[in-house]
């Protein structure tokens, strides 16, 4: 066994721990689940993972509550099969969801909320956070450094390309890439095809 093996190997090791000592902390973890370690969380009560949800290392995942009144907690679902990468930022406020089968890159950001800033008498820090729903649909794929804002829905089966910034909802089957993103091609069911937009 070669040196790059063995550190292989004790990696996983050191992966497998951290997933075992975080699992009683999260409100539901599925089967064949990995968080990679020093994985940065508010509220992991909060965070309910389906089987086999893999989240990279230097995650940052916060649910913050008493935002949307005392009683209510806010909830995030991400879905069986689902792959969060390294260094990537989830801020939920309300209920945010996040299918099976999707393939979330490094660094990607995806939130439910934004600050208020209508206020000019007040810094921006102390203005509230306001919800705005947003929701990914089963197999979809996030590209590196992509940043989901809040209010938005990206259809079943989508594409966004690395670097983007989704601003408007994107249907099931598209492809989409872009500063704001815009739609690329599309799945067309007739030809079977992907088509240009």
């Amino acid at each position: 066994m070669n040196f790059f093996e063995v550190q292989r190997r004790f990696i996983e090791l050191k992966h497998q721990i951290y997933t075992r000592l975080v699992r009683p902390s999260f409100g539901a973890m599925g089967k064949g689940c990995t968080v990679q370690s020093r994985m940065r969380c508010w509220n992991p009560k909060d965070i309910f993972l389906g089987d086999r949800v893999f989240i990279g290392a230097d995650a940052w995942i916060d649910c913050f509550r008493g935002y949307l009144g005392d009683k209510f907690s806010p909830r995030l679902e991400i879905g069986d099969d689902t792959t969060i990468g390294y260094h990537s930022h989830i801020m939920v406020i309300g209920h945010l969801k996040i299918g099976k089968h999707v393939l979330i890159a490094d660094k990607v950001y995806i939130s439910d909320n934004t600050h208020a800033f209508e206020d000019v008498t007040k810094p921006v820090a102390a203005q509230p956070l306001l919800h705005k729903r947003t929701e990914i649909a089963d197999e979809v794929w996030l590209g590196e450094n992509v940043c989901v804002l809040p209010g938005v829905t990206i259809g079943r089966h989508s594409v966004v390309g690395s670097n983007s910034v989704v601003t408007k909802d994107i249907p099931s089957y598209t492809v989409a890439a872009g500063v704001p993103a815009r739609m690329l091609r599309r799945y067309d069911s007739n030809t079977c095809q992907w088509t240009k937009v």
